[in-house]
């Protein structure tokens, strides 16, 4: 399965070479659905990263995932997609612009004017 995404990404990146750059740029919508998809295949392989672990690797956590990161609970709980639970990814994938601000949110770049 992992070949078969790398062959998929490389075909995509070489068309997008020869596309004009302005115009390579997939609609939000999509790009939110294959996010959700990506976060969907990693969940597959294990557990994914707790947000402590997340936020101690540098990545940007969302508002609802620094509560989690700081709240007084177990590991155990830090570790769930949040994403799959939050009214941003539902917005992300039914809406081309999608009223989405705050920050550390991985759905929200994608809708930035």
């Amino acid at each position: 399965m992992a070949d078969e995404l790398d062959n998929l990404w490389r075909e995509f990146a070489a068309a997008a070479d020869e596309e004009d750059p302005a115009s390579a740029q997939a609609p939000a919508r999509l790009q939110s659905r294959i996010l959700s998809r990506l976060n969907l295949e990693q969940t597959k392989d294990g557990p994914l990263a707790s947000v402590s672990e997340s936020k101690a690797a540098g990545r940007e956590l969302c508002v609802f995932e620094e509560i989690m990161r700081i709240a007084p609970v177990g590991e155990a709980l830090r570790k769930p997609n949040y994403c799959r639970v939050c009214h941003a990814r539902v917005l992300a994938e039914a809406m081309e612009e999608a009223p989405i601000w705050w920050a550390g949110c991985p759905y929200a770049q994608f809708h930035k004017p």
